[in-house]
């Protein structure tokens, strides 16, 4: 396959790409190749909406407008990026070889004016990030009370997510960086993580639950469980963990990955479930659900901010997760019923 040489951030990659992809890198390194703002935006606009009417309609354009300039940028590659159908317009193969690209450098563009607002005093902008629910019941809204005492005008996307969830917006940087929990070990080499703290795990069951006082983890091999089972998750873990011990599987009866959902089936329901022991700390939390004292030592899991490891931080995205990182270091014992204003002050 073919090989290009790039300079990445003043750092030298050496870059292997299929045959039908190398025509168009080829063609985007070419002197005589001027891609420009509004036609990147159009081609992402195409591939998130479909259609031709809804993306000229995201990004201010009229249709014939959108259209001239998509047309000008296969002209300018060589090659086709969309197909048009009854069904509406899609990308080719090409189209979607410099899709995430695109994605990409329109964010790189938007955090360079950033950077240049807040050089000037102006403290606009936008930073996103995704927050798995460990990190954000007991520090999300310190951290953000703080941020926004020295960048009010800044805004906030915050998601929940989790690291599986996360990884795609970090790639074409529609995420700025994620706080989750992370296994160290397995890194990608295109990411940088940042351990903010280990949490112990417990098994959980609602107050008065049959199995409240089981003593081992062979005493709950018949229980039906409720866990998040997506990668990089606490019930992946868990899982993981009672096979590396010889235990069989737990009998996962529900999959939930909604916090909200999981947190009315621990106290509402019959299911096992698994959660950090910090949140034993909040009162609520324990008047409904207890820790099972099982004998067996569990797992303790990773958790910090992932972020990819060329990516140029505008200021306040560094001040969010320096506020994350105080938030952790100094925040006392929590409850989900009281704010957290007034100790962030």
């Amino acid at each position: 396959m073919p090989e290009f040489f790039l300079a990445v951030y003043d750092r030298p990659h050496v870059v292997t790409l299929p045959a039908r992809c190398a025509r168009v890198f080829r063609s985007i390194l070419s002197p005589a190749t001027s891609l420009k703002h509004h036609q990147l935006r159009a081609l992402v606009a195409i591939a998130e909406h479909g259609s031709l009417r809804a993306a000229a309609r995201t990004v201010y354009l009229s249709q014939p407008a959108l259209t001239k300039a998509i047309r000008e940028l296969e002209q300018d590659l060589g090659v086709p990026l969309v197909v048009r159908s009854a069904r509406g317009a899609q990308l080719t193969s090409f189209g979607h070889a410099i899709y995430a690209r695109a994605k990409l450098i329109l964010a790189e563009m938007q955090h360079a004016r950033e950077d240049v607002l807040q050089l000037a005093g102006l403290d606009g902008g936008a930073v996103s990030c995704a927050v798995t629910p460990l990190v954000s019941l007991k520090y999300l809204a310190r951290a953000i009370h703080t941020f926004r005492l020295r960048m009010a005008n800044t805004r906030l996307a915050v998601q929940e997510g989790f690291l599986s969830s996360a990884l795609a917006g970090l790639r074409d940087g529609t995420l700025d960086f994620a706080i989750a929990i992370v296994d160290e070990t397995k890194v990608a080499g295109e990411f940088q993580f940042r351990r903010l703290l280990e949490a112990e795990l417990i098994v959980s069951a609602r107050r008065g639950h049959p199995l409240a006082d089981a003593q081992s983890i062979e005493d709950l091999q018949d229980a039906d469980w409720m866990l998040n089972t997506t990668p990089e998750s606490i019930g992946r873990v868990l899982q993981d963990y009672f096979l590396e011990r010889g235990f069989g599987a737990p009998r996962v009866v529900v999959e939930c990955s909604s916090f909200s959902a999981s947190f009315a089936l621990s106290y509402g329901s019959d299911l096992l479930s698994c959660c950090p022991k910090s949140f034993l700390e909040s009162d609520w939390f324990r008047e409904r659900v207890v820790a099972v004292p099982v004998r067996e030592p569990l797992p303790r899991v990773a958790v910090g901010i992932i972020s990819r490891r060329d990516a140029l931080n505008t200021a306040a995205c560094d001040y969010l997760i320096d506020c994350f990182a105080d938030a952790v270091a100094s925040a006392p014992p929590f409850d989900f019923t009281e704010p957290h204003v007034a100790a962030a002050r």
